[in-house]
């Protein structure tokens, strides 16, 4: 076991000094992003210290964190909602106007291109562990939405489990949106359809629209956290499901907060997982739960009631507000 970890603290090296050298290469550091740069150092050093050798030994049967809280999900999988959105539109789907909380992702929209290799290895052990919880509620048909998808390194690998349904990527900032659909797009992905648009704010379009929404290490970014849950209950057919990878417990939450107030563009703030199950009870979902993934960070699961009364058909467009544009 011991070589196992040190192996595993070797490679987690490899993957850090490989970032630092794209980095490097995009020329990120510079005055004005002291502060982000230190912050990536730090989730760097998090991650092969601790991230790393805590997945291995999870892997080998060890408990290293704790079990659920709540009520999981039941009844998944089940047959998906299919292709849709990624048939129509042809290119990248953006609003019309300035949005209202623009201000908040004009550091993301700057550093687009640089972001996926940036945080790639620390973000990698969360999602590969967020991931096997969440295949369990796909079926190969899922139609799926992406809360914030950022480049679209998450939603890619999310695409390649529903080849015969979809994700929907939603993003704030347009160079985000830019970047994951050329993404996307170079590597020949067909089921994937991306839109600008605030969490808080999602097209009338996308009314019961959904098998699963996810969002991961976005939610402290959203500004308003209840308009977010409450739009994501809105978009899920009955029985969906909404899955959110961040930080939870307590002790990190009061560690971490400091480098997210000063140095993490747009930060609001991290939720405990009591505090995650009550924002999705409190948004209306049926069911919700916290899931430990590794030490830190876990998924908070809500679901939707199996039966809306009164709900309008999984697909069925209203012509409620302004829709985005085709770009």
């Amino acid at each position: 076991m011991i070589r196992h970890v040190a192996g595993l603290a070797r490679s987690g090296l490899v993957v850090s000094r490989q970032a630092a050298r794209e980095a490097r290469a995009v020329g990120l550091p510079g005055p004005a992003q002291l502060a982000e740069a230190q912050l990536v150092g730090v989730l760097w050093c998090y991650a092969v210290s601790v991230l790393y050798p805590a997945r291995l030994l999870k892997r080998s049967g060890l408990p290293v964190v704790g079990p659920p809280n709540g009520t999981e999900p039941i009844g998944l999988p089940r047959r998906g909602l299919g292709r849709r959105f990624s048939e129509q539109a042809e290119g990248p789907v953006l609003l019309d106007g300035p949005a209202q909380n623009r201000h908040l992702v004009q550091e993301f929209d700057r550093h687009a291109r640089f972001y996926e290799p940036l945080v790639r290895p620390f973000s990698t052990p969360i999602f590969d562990e967020a991931l096997d919880v969440i295949r369990g509620y796909l079926a190969p048909d899922s139609r799926v939405l992406d809360a914030a998808c950022g480049p679209g390194r998450e939603l890619r690998r999310v695409a390649a489990l529903v080849p015969r349904g979809e994700v929907v990527g939603v993003d704030l900032a347009a160079g985000m949106i830019g970047v994951a659909h050329a993404s996307a797009a170079d590597r020949g992905l067909d089921n994937c359809a991306f839109f600008q648009a605030d969490v808080g704010e999602l097209p009338a379009a996308f009314d019961h629209a959904f098998d699963l929404a996810y969002s991961c290490l976005a939610h402290h970014h959203f500004p308003d956290p209840p308009a977010a849950a409450r739009n994501v209950l809105r978009c899920l057919r009955p029985g969906g499901v909404y899955c959110v990878v961040d930080p939870g417990p307590a002790w990190f939450n009061l560690l971490s907060a400091p480098f997210g107030r000063l140095a993490d563009p747009g930060w609001i703030g991290w939720r405990t997982p009591s505090e995650f199950c009550a924002l999705l009870a409190d948004a209306g979902f049926a069911r919700a739960c916290w899931i430990p993934l590794l030490p830190g960070f876990g998924l908070a699961v809500g679901q939707k009631e199996a039966r809306s009364v009164g709900a309008r058909r999984p697909g069925q467009v209203t012509a409620r507000g302004s829709g985005p544009r085709a770009s």
